[in-house]
């Protein structure tokens, strides 16, 4: 009887030795919890100590340009939470809910009957494994066992709404490349063959976008430009408007090659002083660009560089009588523009 007793007591502690949850964290993912601080936070949440787990899981945390990732495996199959913060903090929180959920499941689950005596087995025989054994699911390598209480599987259990401080369950997450995204760009520009060779100028532009498109609407404003003609001179502005669509030819998600066009258009003026008689003249200004632009719009934070060749539908070349034409563009300008560009996942 003592001997019993001792082996009793010597399995219970090997039992309570090995954890029911085993956790790995990949290059970057170090700041998100270890076995032992996620064990004592799914206690914290269910109010007792987990000494009961029917079955074994597996949690791997890892971290991407989308942000952190948890990756719950057991006997019930595979589940995925992924939060965009800057931290582990919330994927914690809600790892552990999950966790506590799925236990609570386990507890709940009626446990496997064993066949008695009426069923055709004999007083004192050894019980015959269940059939149900050989249908258990296999696990994914280097996951834990799962015991056979778990190899029933219980159906994924969405998070509960608000849980874990805006991670979310997907079984099944597509890949951060497919995402439709929102941008915002602004930056410098340079515009050649327009009002004279070469005159800086100031671009911003919305966008919304895919894995393979985008589209942008935008302003572009002309740093007012003085020429020297004659006697007096000209102050020559442009303030105008772009539109465009973009065709990714190569590239990545991460680095990408485009091929853009659209229609730039605004009002070209020109104010005279110096001269007999001043006067300020407007013309309407319409281009057809042809770019190539290479871009980064996988992160919050990107950017955007790109080289235009500007197809003048008109040529609004200013004149002055008596003196001339201040400045004869040519058939073809140029527009060069760099963009940083700010990055929302729709």
């Amino acid at each position: 009887m003592g001997f019993c007793a001792m082996l009793a007591a010597a399995g219970t502690a090997r039992a309570r030795a090995e954890p029911f949850l085993s956790v790995t964290r990949g290059a970057g993912a170090e700041s998100c919890p270890d076995a032992p601080r996620l064990i004592a936070r799914v206690e914290q949440l269910r109010g007792r100590p987990e000494t009961g787990a029917s079955g074994a899981y597996a949690v791997s945390f890892t971290r991407g340009d989308d942000g952190f990732r948890a990756s719950i495996r057991s006997g019930s199959g595979a589940r995925e939470l992924r939060d965009r913060g800057g931290s582990c903090a919330a994927l914690e929180q809600a790892t552990a809910v999950t966790l506590a959920l799925l236990l609570d499941s386990d507890a709940r689950e009626p446990p496997l009957r064993e066949p008695d005596a009426d069923a055709g087995g004999e007083p004192g025989a050894p019980a015959p494994a269940p059939a149900l054994q050989a249908r258990a699911p296999a696990t994914a390598p280097g996951a834990p066992a799962p015991s056979q209480a778990s190899a029933a599987a219980l159906p994924a259990r969405p998070e509960p709404p608000g849980a874990g401080g805006g991670a979310r369950e997907r079984e099944a997450p597509s890949p951060e490349g497919d995402a439709t995204r929102l941008t915002l760009a602004a930056g410098a520009a340079g515009l050649f063959g327009v009002v004279r060779p070469f005159a800086p100028a100031l671009s911003a532009e919305v966008g919304i976008g895919g894995a393979r498109w985008r589209a942008t609407m935008g302003a572009l404003w002309l740093v007012p430009q003085t020429l020297r003609h004659g006697p007096g001179e000209l102050r020559e502005t442009l303030l105008g408007g772009v539109a465009r669509a973009c065709f990714a030819a190569a590239g990545s998600a991460a680095l990408r090659f485009d091929v853009c066009s659209g229609v730039h258009a605004g009002r070209l003026q020109a104010a005279a002083s110096g001269y007999t008689r001043n006067d300020v003249a407007a013309k309407a200004w319409l281009a057809v660009p042809l770019e190539l632009s290479l871009s980064r719009l996988s992160g919050p934070l990107g950017f955007d560089v790109g080289a235009a060749a500007l197809l003048p539908l008109r040529r609004n070349d200013f004149s002055v009588d008596g003196v001339g034409v201040a400045y004869s563009s040519p058939p073809v300008g140029a527009l060069v523009s760099l963009r940083g560009v700010g990055v929302w996942v729709l």
